[in-house]
């Protein structure tokens, strides 16, 4: 039977990245996230590319959906191989001004919806099983600024998590990684989502490391720091602003972070 890997958060930009990568590996792919339209149009694309995918609507603040998800995948394609949590609130915020309604919301998804699915996927089957647990995780975690307040906490967080499962399952056949993205989708080479998503065949290849940094060694500054070079002038805004729509309100409300 061919090996499936169900990607949760299967966005038009990683997510598609990743599920075509494990599809040009010759792998099952599960397109899983909130919005039947996008993942009826990314299946049709990969289809049309002679991989074998599928999708499932599911909500990964929503522990009975994710264990939905779960279920309707072992029913059709038998237990699947590996699992990426691709789940992410990017908002960009203050640390003085955010309300704690919206940092509360941001945990859910960055970190609660990945310890539920996680657990969730683990009890599909006996530890002896070797399978995969990718999660993806962000250079936010190691340079806070105070941009990115909630969305580096959260990333700090699921970092934590993501090291103590690792060891928690070091003598298993279970394999953890974290792939942690040091840099803004489409501002670089490296950043374009198809090489991102070869971090993520190499990971479960070699299955050697918790955390894979990407691009390799740690960057000195915050990636944040694209964020001002790849809006420096009103073309790229432009351009920045439509592939990052969670950025826009952050971005016309405090002009200064992007000034030099």
């Amino acid at each position: 039977m061919t090996e499936t890997v169900v990607i949760l958060g299967a966005g038009s930009g990683f997510g598609f990245a990743i599920a075509q990568a494990f599809g040009q590996q010759g792998k099952h792919v599960v397109l899983a996230a909130r919005h039947e339209d996008a993942l009826q149009r990314m299946t049709t694309q990969l289809r049309a590319a002679d991989i074998s995918a599928d999708w499932l609507v599911a909500d990964a603040t929503n522990s009975q959906s994710t264990a939905d998800l779960f279920r309707q995948v072992v029913q059709h394609f038998g237990i699947p191989e590996t699992f990426v949590y691709n789940v992410a609130n990017t908002t960009l915020d203050q640390p003085r001004e955010t309300l704690t309604e919206r940092i509360d919301q941001a945990f859910d998804s960055n970190v609660l919806g990945a310890i539920r699915s996680t657990r969730q996927f683990l009890d599909l089957a006996d530890t002896t099983v070797p399978r995969n647990i990718l999660i993806t995780g962000g250079g936010a975690a190691l340079h806070p600024v105070q941009a990115t307040t909630t969305l580096s906490l959260t990333k700090a967080a699921l970092r934590s998590y993501c090291y103590s499962l690792a060891d928690s399952l070091v003598d298993t056949a279970v394999y953890v990684g974290l792939i942690t993205v040091q840099g803004i989708s489409g501002t670089s080479e490296a950043m374009q989502p198809e090489n991102v998503a070869q971090a993520y065949i190499q990971a479960v290849t070699d299955r050697n490391q918790t955390e894979t940094l990407y691009p390799a060694g740690e960057q000195k500054t915050s990636e944040f720091t694209a964020l001002r070079a790849a809006t420096r002038d009103p073309a790229s805004l432009q351009a920045f602003l439509k592939e990052h729509p969670a950025a826009k309100s952050f971005l016309e409300t405090h002009p200064e972070f992007l000034q030099e």
